[in-house]
């Protein structure tokens, strides 16, 4: 049930983002609420079985300053039609090459070892979630019945 909840409010999310920006707003999903669970629910005064599953910026974007949108992994990669594919490693070092490029051009450091590595490395333990690890715990402070 909490996996359905959680498609349940992304789902809507997704749909006010879309509408927001056919009448030309800006829109940020901010994952960055699971980093501190418990800040955010304190902040938030959440009651028992609420949780903060991401924020949503939505605003006039300045037109005076120049944007980009972040390149994403090829449909192929994250598409997958009858049974599961296992990515190709030349893919993701051709799409390690783009964020590359993409990160200088945003005056962004680059990571060490480039995109992938960087992504291996943000879920490789519970001390590199940020604060992330602890989301089960405070779920089930929070009255979520999760094993």
């Amino acid at each position: 049930m909490f996996i359905m909840a959680s498609v349940d409010a992304a789902l809507p999310a997704q749909n006010a983002v879309i509408a927001a920006e056919a009448h030309g707003l800006g829109s940020v999903y901010i994952g960055a609420l699971r980093n501190h669970p418990e800040e955010v629910a304190e902040i938030l005064e959440l009651p028992p079985r609420v949780f903060a599953l991401f924020g949503l910026w939505l605003g006039c974007p300045d037109p005076n300053v120049k944007t980009t949108i972040k390149p994403r992994l090829p449909q192929s990669v994250v598409l997958s039609k009858d049974v599961y594919q296992r990515v190709r490693r030349e893919i993701v070092a051709q799409y390690d090459e783009l964020m590359t490029e993409f990160y200088a051009t945003q005056g962004m450091e680059v990571p060490a070892g480039g995109w992938s590595r960087h992504s291996a490395q943000r879920v490789r333990s519970a001390k590199s979630l940020n604060g992330r690890d602890r989301l089960k715990e405070l779920l089930v402070s929070h009255g979520f019945a999760l094993r």
